[in-house]
Formats: C-alpha cells, structure tokens, sequence
C-alpha cells in the first residue's frame, strides 16, 4: 500500500469518531460533545472570587443567560458577557467562557457545575507594549434559588 492509500484509511476509521455528537475521553467514558451553551441557561450563582492562593476578596454572582457569561464583579472594570460553551460528564457540566473589557483586555474562565455549586478558575490577561499582565484566580459559589 502506497503512503497516501494508509493515511486515507486512518482518516476514514477516525472520522467517524470526530465526527460524531458523542466523543470517549482518555478515561474510556463517553461525554457530550463541547456544545453550546444551553446546559447552564438561565441560572445564576452567588459566590466569591479571588487571587489564586488567596482568600476570597470579591462577592461575586456568575450569570448564565441566552448562552452567554458574566461575571458581576467585573463589570466595573468594562468586563461583558461573554460566549460560553459546555461540556456533560457523568452528570457534571464543565463550562468555557471568554469575557472582554475594551479597556482591560480578557479573562478566559473554566469551571464546573456540580448539583448546586460551580467552582472553577479564570485568567485575567492585558497585553501592553511594555508589559503584560497575567494573573490567575479562582471561583466558587451556589445557585440562587
């Protein structure tokens, strides 16, 4: 068999399975695929924020909401909803988001939520000409009801 004739039928055995809603963690178990948002719609959680290794220093309240994010701590510093994905995992849905403050660059947040509680981590980035800033923090918080 010719190079191009293997890579071919590799390709036809794993298109499938990127292709399919479905996908098999490393772990074996079988996942929903990174869908859109609608898992977390529609739900708020009261919680706290801060540094990562620190003690909280934000009350802070996380909105889904027509499969997007916020976070009401940011908002004074120009931080808008952003986009948010998730992905189920045995009964756990992990979360994705991407927020952005024309005036102080972006977090990218990941976290989980577990029955009532969310808990996760975001980073803050803001690229300058001089420096950039790139600091770590954390999440946690339970659904308001």
């Amino acid at each position: 068999m010719s190079k191009i004739a293997i890579i071919r039928s590799i390709l036809l055995l794993i298109l499938p399975l990127l292709l399919s809603q479905n996908v098999i963690a490393i772990d074996g178990t079988v996942t929903d695929s990174l869908s859109p948002a609608s898992a977390l719609d529609g739900r708020s959680y009261s919680g706290q924020n801060g540094s990562k290794g620190e003690p909280a220093d934000h009350d802070d309240e996380f909105i889904f909401s027509s499969g997007m994010f916020r976070s009401t701590s940011c908002d004074a510093y120009g931080f808008e909803s952003g986009p948010y994905q998730t992905e189920v995992v045995d009964g756990v849905i992990y979360f994705k988001a991407v927020t952005k403050s024309p005036s102080h660059g972006q977090m990218v947040w990941e976290g989980k939520v577990d029955g009532d509680s969310i808990d996760g981590t975001f980073l803050w980035t803001k690229v300058r000409w001089y420096w950039d800033i790139r600091k770590e923090y954390w999440l946690k918080g339970k659904l308001k009801k």
